[in-house]
């Protein structure tokens, strides 16, 4: 279930997050090209981030869904810190070698352990949409909604190059900044992830001290390969 659940993390979010600025967005939707040449410039003047999650996880099998929510930080290149306040003390690190999940436990304190496997990394969402999306998505554009007030245009999005975390996503694209809103996918498992991201703090300065993490004395560690 650990295991699991470390996968769902790693592929949930190939998402770049919101600028809460940004002019007004065009009457006429652009080209689903040109969407994808918006994220890329987004990305690149981006360096850190700050935001607050929140996290909805559907197994379809079981007719089960949770609710789950947090804070998530970000630092250039692959640099990553998700904070679970719901539920306490769950943790993901991406520390630039290393993927780690911790969940405490009353019973037993387990860690699981993934490498950022440069190869993986390239199929992998980030959790920070952006960089070379020509090289690595094609898709199509499906419409436009609003979220959490802003108008987005929806995206259908598929790895060029298959990879074991997911076949495709949606993603609602700031109409006006070229950052998205929201995102969610279907792992191979059925599993269904949505995230949606809010007050967001752009390049920023972070302490490199949320990147590390130290397992607790007494913690079981599990390494996923």
């Amino acid at each position: 279930m650990l295991a699991r659940t470390l996968t769902s993390l790693l592929l949930v979010v190939t998402v770049f997050l919101p600028s809460e600025g940004g002019g007004a967005p065009p009457s006429v939707a652009p080209s689903f090209e040109r969407i994808l040449a918006g994220i890329d410039v987004y990305f690149e003047k981006l360096s850190s981030l700050e935001a607050r999650f929140t996290q909805r996880v559907e197994v379809s099998a079981l007719e089960k869904s949770e609710e789950f929510r947090g804070r998530l930080y970000f630092q250039k290149p692959e640099f990553l810190r998700l904070e679970y306040i719901e539920p306490e003390g769950q943790l993901m690190v991406a520390d630039g070698r290393w993927y780690w999940f911790f969940m405490p436990q009353t019973d037993l304190l387990q860690a699981m352990r993934a490498p950022m496997d440069e190869d993986e990394g390239a199929a992998a969402p980030r959790y920070i949409l952006g960089g070379d999306m020509y090289q690595r998505f094609t898709g199509s554009l499906l419409g436009r909604e609003e979220r959490s007030g802003r108008l987005c245009y929806v995206l259908e999005l598929f790895p060029l190059k298959s990879n074991r975390y997911y076949r495709s996503l949606k993603a609602w694209v700031d109409a006006a900044t070229y950052a998205t809103r929201a995102v969610s996918y279907q792992d191979l498992g059925g599993t269904i992830n949505s995230f949606e991201f809010f007050e967001i703090t752009e390049n920023l300065s972070i302490e490199p001290q949320k990147f590390i993490f130290i397992p607790p004395p007494g913690t079981q560690i599990l390494d996923e390969y």
